[in-house]
């Protein structure tokens, strides 16, 4: 994806629309008008049995009203209505327990109709009524910056607004990479054959996700959010944690909660030698759960091992003997993840049954 696909808008058009990500509030996109039925022909002159062919309605756009039926003809037939347009923005679509609310804002079937820097197309979670995903523009959400330097690399990455917003590290190139999925896909995707993978896990509350997750609440969808995405600013951490910071001390920072400061492991006693995510984000105490480098920084007398459920590099304290290892081995929208309860990691799918 590059620059001039993200495209840098101007002020006025700015003005057009807000920016939003999957559901947030904004002006609507309409996606088209049905068609208007066409005048049926009159019938022929003193011609017996003559009968003018009625117009044929118009074709709805996407989302569209349906065209107006023809009008009859002198002695002719009636003209056939329009077929109405396919769900969409505006019209009917299919909710689930994703998408709740049908998303009426950046509608898009590439990357390329994402005019705002820093976006890109994904589905929405909604799907028409015919089956078929309904796409929308959402933002990506790398590290905050003030050159590329700061970035993964230059080649990659810009420095660039996420649409007018501060300067963000924007993937310019198409596709992304495991390693950097944190920068490459929106909140809730994985990067899996060099695509972002919808792992959203849909969620009434924290309760529905599962460990070291938070329930993000937006106007067309709720779902689970791991909390630990790699951060340069505490700013980057809005509803992932009050901090931006290295919690187990590998060398890169992610989001991270604590009372006053960050938790970090390094301050965790050896009976609860992880910081772990509780109720909110910014709920976070010493336990069982959470980052680690090693086997050794979990507490491995109670039977948990460190593994890296996602592909970033990040490793997690879980209990041993799950039935999935990593994010891959799960269906979209699941993760592979310790239970909110506690547990062995399995295929997490939040409130679908």
């Amino acid at each position: 994806m590059s620059i001039a696909r993200h495209g840098l808008w101007s002020v006025g058009a700015v003005s057009l629309a807000l920016l939003v990500g999957c559901g947030d509030s904004g002006p609507s996109v309409p996606w088209g008008t049905g068609g208007t039925g066409g005048t049926g022909a009159s019938g022929g002159v003193g011609a017996t049995g003559g009968t003018g062919m009625g117009g044929s309605g118009g074709m709805a756009g996407i989302v569209g009203t349906g065209g107006m039926g023809g009008m009859v003809g002198t002695g002719g037939t009636g003209g056939t209505s329009g077929t109405g347009g396919t769900g969409g923005a505006t019209g009917p679509c299919m909710t689930n327990a994703l998408c709740h609310t049908c998303p009426t804002q950046l509608p898009c079937d590439t990357d390329d109709d994402c005019a705002f820097s820093g976006y890109v197309c994904v589905d929405s979670g909604c799907d028409t009524n015919q089956g078929e995903p309904i796409k929308q523009c959402q933002p990506l959400h790398g590290g905050s910056c003030a050159s590329v330097t700061e970035c993964p690399n230059s080649t990659d990455y810009a420095c660039a607004p996420i649409g007018v917003g501060p300067t963000h590290c924007v993937r310019v190139t198409p596709g992304c990479s495991p390693s950097t999925e944190s920068y490459d896909c929106p909140l809730g995707f994985s990067c899996e054959a060099g695509a972002c993978v919808d792992r959203r896990v849909p969620c009434d509350s924290y309760l529905d996700c599962p460990k070291s997750h938070v329930c993000k609440v937006t106007p067309t969808a709720d779902f689970c959010v791991r909390t630990f995405q790699t951060c340069h600013l505490d700013e980057d951490c809005a509803g992932l944690g009050e901090f931006c910071a290295d919690i187990d001390n590998n060398g890169t920072k992610e989001c991270a909660g604590g009372a006053g400061s960050p938790c970090l492991n390094a301050s965790c006693p050896s009976t609860v030698p992880v910081c772990e995510v509780g109720a909110v984000a910014t709920d976070v105490a010493c336990g069982d759960y959470g980052l680690c480098r090693s086997n050794s920084d979990c507490d491995e007398a109670a039977g948990f091992e460190c593994v890296g459920l996602w592909q970033d590099g990040r490793k997690e304290c879980v209990r041993a003997g799950g039935t999935c290892d990593q994010v891959t081995d799960c269906d979209p929208q699941q993760v592979c993840a310790a239970p909110r309860n506690g547990g062995a990691p399995s295929c997490q799918a939040g409130t679908v049954p």
